[in-house]
């Protein structure tokens, strides 16, 4: 682990500036995380009532990969330009306008009209506008810790921020498996014509919209709540490295080597985790494993993720100069351990159970996911002076582009679905050795570590 020198960041001047924590930063990032909670239940809506969607409107399992790909393609094709917007603007704008755009796509969502195919071309209105919102409340969490967050604690907001990126899918597993009933094994070509199977289906169709009425009272209570009371900024800044100007001549050509090996290391895992997750259930489908069952395993991944997510953060926090790149390399060590014996026991019926199962998969995504924070502020601290919102968005901008590749595999059939195991446990394989490759430098908390020792000016509000 080496440090880089910072003469040349900024002048040593900067070094007295007072700063000051102020006790509403709590509140800031409390509104943001429930944004993100809700952009990722939007996202996820669809994967854990697939089996009951697909029998009531008559969708195939391309048409719910779909819904979850216009998550990716949009971030990919929007995240530059929400760089730019952020830069230019302000981070509340760019909260302002997210969450408008996740508000709109589900008021789409939940209008009533009476020809399925119109409803389809709704959700799907509805999953590009929700992508729209995917940079700002995936990526502008570590510039919100940046400019709110004291050095000791910004890791830790970054993991909040990142804990309510799993939140949303947690939710959609918990309330999809409670708002809508599961259709349960029924061949549908044989029962097409019985009366109480057509009133299940007409049950569905109401708890479907129930579903999506409430996914829009929530989207428009947190659009109020940002527009009441959201500022950019703290009146003096939390650390003497939140006052230095990010360069505005580095982009993404000029982000270096090393930033873009914690890129990829990330990018390729998270992005295909994430949409294994997303359609976890079509995956246990080939396993004969039904909707409920895998349900409650997406949603134990899901809680499990949250709470290593939180633990990891605050580890990092708690020294001064922490070794992320070891502790990141040990958790996809773990997941890649986890995903291996996850295949296997599906793969062969006589090493199945239930508790195997959960093991598995649950330890897989939530090893891999606890790397998000740490890798946002790996990459953070290596690109440095770059803007936090430039640098992590293309981390996530990468992890998209591997979510897009693996959700674009659904729409070959021929494939089928048994190939997500091996996807995954290939992913984070993978990613070790760019990390072991990574170099792991300070730039920035060497700096305020530096200043505040000269300064000691911090005050608690």
């Amino acid at each position: 682990m080496e440090t880089e020198p910072l003469l040349g960041f900024a002048h040593v001047a900067a070094a007295e500036a007072a700063t000051r924590v102020f006790w509403y930063r709590w509140y800031v990032l409390l509104v943001y995380c429930l944004l993100v909670t809700q952009q990722g239940a939007v996202w996820s809506h669809w994967g854990p009532i697939s089996d009951s969607v697909q029998a009531a409107y008559n969708w195939s399992n391309a048409t719910i990969s779909l819904l979850s790909f216009w998550g990716p393609i949009t971030y990919v094709a929007c995240f530059y330009p929400w760089t730019l917007f952020m830069r230019r603007r302000s981070l509340r704008s760019a909260c302002v306008v997210s969450a408008a755009f996740v508000a709109l796509g589900c008021v789409l969502k939940a209008m009533p009209v009476h020809s399925d195919s119109i409803f389809a071309a709704m959700c799907h209105v509805c999953g590009i506008l929700n992508g729209f919102a995917g940079p700002v409340v995936t990526a502008a969490g570590t510039k919100l810790a940046a400019e709110w967050f004291p050095m000791n604690e910004r890791v830790t907001a970054v993991a909040i921020a990142t804990m309510s990126q799993s939140l949303g899918p947690t939710l959609s597993f918990l309330i999809g498996n409670f708002a809508v009933q599961d259709v349960g094994e029924v061949n549908t070509s044989a029962v097409s014509s019985n009366t109480k199977y057509n009133e299940s289906l007409r049950i569905i169709r109401n708890q479907v919209a129930l579903y999506n009425y409430a996914d829009l009272g929530i989207s428009c209570l947190i659009l109020l709540l940002i527009l009441l009371y959201f500022p950019s900024r703290p009146k003096l800044p939390p650390s003497v490295s939140s006052q230095l100007e990010r360069s505005p001549d580095k982009g993404l050509l000029h982000l270096g080597l090393n930033t873009w090996l914690a890129v990829l290391a990330f990018g390729m895992p998270n992005g295909v985790t994430n949409s294994y997750s997303a359609v976890f259930d079509l995956n246990m489908l080939a396993y004969k494993v039904r909707q409920e069952k895998s349900d409650w395993i997406g949603f134990a991944s899901s809680a499990a993720s949250m709470g290593l997510i939180l633990l990891a953060g605050r580890l990092v926090d708690c020294f001064r100069r922490p070794r992320m790149a070891a502790l990141s390399t040990g958790l996809l060590i773990m997941s890649t351990v986890s995903f291996v014996w996850f295949t296997l026991i599906c793969e062969l019926p006589g090493l199945r159970t239930t508790l195997g199962l959960y093991l598995g998969n649950v330890l897989g995504i939530a090893a891999q996911t606890a790397t998000t924070p740490l890798f946002f502020e790996m990459a953070c601290e290596s690109a440095f002076p770059v803007g936090e919102e430039t640098t992590t968005m293309v981390v996530t901008a990468c992890s998209n582009v591997f979510s897009a590749l693996f959700l674009t595999a659904l729409f070959f059939p021929q494939m089928g679905t048994r190939w997500m195991n091996y996807a995954s446990t290939g992913s984070c394989l993978l990613a070790v050795p760019l990390v072991l490759r990574f170099r792991e430098v300070y730039r920035r908390r060497e700096y305020d570590l530096l200043a505040t020792e000269s300064s000691g000016a911090s005050v608690q509000a």
